[in-house]
């Protein structure tokens, strides 16, 4: 279960990998110099959200994307243990997401970190992170925000790299997730 409070989700800027189809899975791929780009990109639409912490996966490329938008902010970044992406075992640096709709039904795909285990460290390691701050940006990884859509009983839609998605409680038990485009966030 998440801590009812609002955050911000990022998904890290491209990789080399992810421009080729590949998956990453835990291999720490850097970012691609388009993806560095997304992340500068991203500043002003993440500027005036009234973000004061960062709180990113241990892995490369949501490490810099952080850190590229933590200067632009003036904010430190903290690594927070459990927001990296699952483990995809066999399909490491693969291009096959056969497995991927299985895997979200919770069906067991041999060599792969099962999803009820990834919800698990997901939820643990975003309430960590939400208790570092009243409004928290999480930078992490596609699959994370996958993690957090199923515990938000939100259906599963795509977020593309450096676009940002707000998470907000609604009521007692329900979630709204919105993912921005620069209209919404007031930025060209």
């Amino acid at each position: 279960m998440l801590t009812r409070q609002p955050f911000w989700f990022l998904r890290h800027g491209q990789t080399d990998w992810n421009r080729t189809g590949r998956c990453q899975g835990r291999r720490d791929v850097p970012l691609s110099m388009a993806g560095e780009a997304e992340a500068h990109a991203a500043i002003p639409h993440i500027k005036g959200l009234g973000i004061n912490a960062i709180c990113c996966s241990p892995l490369k490329r949501a490490r810099s994307t952080a850190d590229i938008i933590g200067r632009s902010l003036g904010l430190a970044v903290v690594d927070v243990p459990g927001l990296e992406e699952m483990d995809v075992g066999p399909y490491e640096g693969v291009a096959d997401y056969s497995w991927v709709s299985a895997w979200r039904e919770d069906k067991a795909v041999a060599g792969i970190e099962p999803f009820p285990d990834v919800r698990t460290r997901v939820a643990a390691a975003a309430n960590r992170a939400l208790g570092t701050a009243s409004h928290v940006l999480i930078v992490a990884h596609g699959g994370v925000f996958w993690a957090l859509q199923h515990l938000c009983k939100s259906p599963f839609t795509p977020l593309a790299n450096c676009r940002p998605a707000h998470l907000s409680p609604v009521g007692e038990t329900a979630w709204r997730i919105e993912m921005l485009t620069p209209q919404q966030t007031g930025s060209a």
